[in-house]
């Protein structure tokens, strides 16, 4: 995993938001360096460690409550998000009802197929399936809950949940985290940022982008505090 140079992360920045949702992690991934990864859940661990890498030790947002609307912040270390996860169980044949389920973990390409369903519920039937690739007749309910839980304790990251409690009228639900969206609304704002302060010098001293995104940031903020003091 790399930390991001302004050039570099202005370069990839305008690759990746061309790119549709479902594909911009895998993107956000070869951006930082970092190798391709075999499951969801992978991925969204590695997704963290690129964000404490780059934006800081903390994920830092907010959560509206479905009760009132008020808006509640959330604030968690990557480092104690990371160690409390559960560790991860085998991936090994499942027996329900008769049936064994030879199954793998979900990744990238079964999460476009699921955006693709059309709906929430046939998109879960859509990941699930995908996830038995020896095919046979379509799982029931009962195959799809319990391959469901498997996958859960397999791959835990894939499904990182916080119990959030609302200040104004104690209502209590759970709030899912995606670290891809967490980490694409931090890069996009650093690029932007950027943007705005190559444009800020560039006008007071004439300067070209490349000179401007080489300065050290504290240097690049002195110059931007002497360009606006005037």
């Amino acid at each position: 995993m790399v930390a991001l140079a302004p050039a570099a992360l202005l370069a990839a920045w305008e690759q990746v938001r061309e790119l549709p949702p479902p594909h911009r992690p895998a993107a956000l991934l070869r951006a930082f360096g970092a190798p391709p990864q075999t499951s969801v859940g992978r991925r969204d661990a590695a997704l963290l460690d690129a964000f404490a890498e780059n934006f800081g030790p903390s994920l830092e947002g907010l959560a509206r409550c479905p009760g009132c609307g008020t808006e509640v912040e959330l604030s968690v270390s990557v480092a104690e998000l990371t160690a409390g996860m559960p560790p991860a169980r085998p991936v090994e044949p499942l027996d329900v009802g008769g049936r064994t389920l030879h199954w793998r973990l979900p990744d990238d390409g079964d999460l476009v197929a699921a955006a693709q369903a059309g709906s929430p519920e046939r998109g879960a039937l859509v990941l699930l399936s995908r996830c038995v690739p020896d095919g046979g007749r379509p799982l029931d309910a009962q195959e799809r809950v319990a391959l469901a839980e498997c996958v859960e304790a397999a791959d835990p990251f894939a499904d990182i949940t916080f119990t959030l409690t609302c200040p104004g009228c104690a209502t209590v639900w759970d709030s899912p985290l995606d670290p891809a969206e967490f980490l694409w609304a931090r890069f996009a704002a650093r690029a932007r940022r950027l943007l705005g302060e190559v444009d800020e010098l560039a006008r007071a001293y004439g300067w070209p982008e490349r000179e401007i995104l080489a300065l050290p940031q504290a240097r690049r903020d002195s110059y931007l505090e002497l360009v606006r003091r005037g």
